[in-house]
């Protein structure tokens, strides 16, 4: 087994937060685990990418939960089989960003938008793509909003502009139905305008027409649709 831990703690009775063929997530107290397997797994591990991630973002100033160890095991034939997880930190939260954004009035939407938008940008601007940036993966520790979900994200000179289009797009789609469509697109506009990215290039349409796409994706494992609840 190989692995990396910081202060991990032991807890008993854990309460299932999200389960997928091959990915589940616990609460064991303070902590959030997040399992997978994989019956063919080459390169990394999952839990090992996340906790670096984790590791890296903190470093850049990007509010996310502290990571705490990860860890990996082969098994089967050629020991091409692996488990893996990644142990940190539960922010205590009462409720996601997307909730809050349903039932705020204009003002608290326009004050969270604002934080948002700092957020994305300071994100971003440090060369990480999150791939998965919906509302939802911001939680409200008190008045701060903390990323989850970092599983996916990248960082890197080398990142095209459709990875951020795309995160772009997933704010976007998973706004509550409270949140018009001026205040979308002026989120949209203010976050060009914090990249310096003037209107001929582009990115405006091109989130737009993702978007678009995502509306018609059908969910994989019979997800409810990041949009459908509020």
């Amino acid at each position: 087994m190989e692995g990396s831990q910081e202060g991990r703690v032991e807890v008993s009775a854990p309460r299932v937060l999200r389960s997928l063929p091959g990915r589940e997530t616990l609460e064991l107290g303070p902590c959030v685990v997040k399992r997978s397997t994989e019956r063919w797994a080459l390169g990394r591990s999952p839990g090992a990418i996340e906790y670096e991630n984790l590791r890296q973002l903190a470093r850049d100033g990007i509010p996310v939960p502290r990571a705490l160890s990860w860890s990996a095991e082969r098994s089967g034939p050629l020991r091409l089989a692996r488990r893996s997880q990644v142990e940190m930190e539960r922010i205590e939260h009462q409720e996601t960003l997307r909730e809050r954004l349903f039932r705020a009035a204009p003002g608290e939407r326009r004050a969270l938008g604002e934080k948002l938008l700092a957020l994305v940008v300071r994100l971003h601007q440090a060369g990480w793509c999150h791939r998965d940036l919906y509302l939802q993966h911001f939680v409200l520790r008190g008045e701060e909003l903390v990323l989850l979900d970092v599983g996916r994200a990248r960082r890197g000179r080398s990142l095209r502009a459709r990875w951020f289009e795309k995160d772009l797009a997933a704010l976007l789609h998973s706004c509550p139905r409270s949140v018009t469509p001026r205040e979308r697109l002026r989120f949209l506009r203010a976050y060009l305008e914090a990249r310096g990215i003037g209107p001929r290039a582009g990115w405006l349409a091109a989130i737009l027409r993702r978007e678009a796409r995502m509306a018609a994706h059908r969910p994989k494992h019979g997800e409810t649709r990041p949009w459908e609840d509020l």
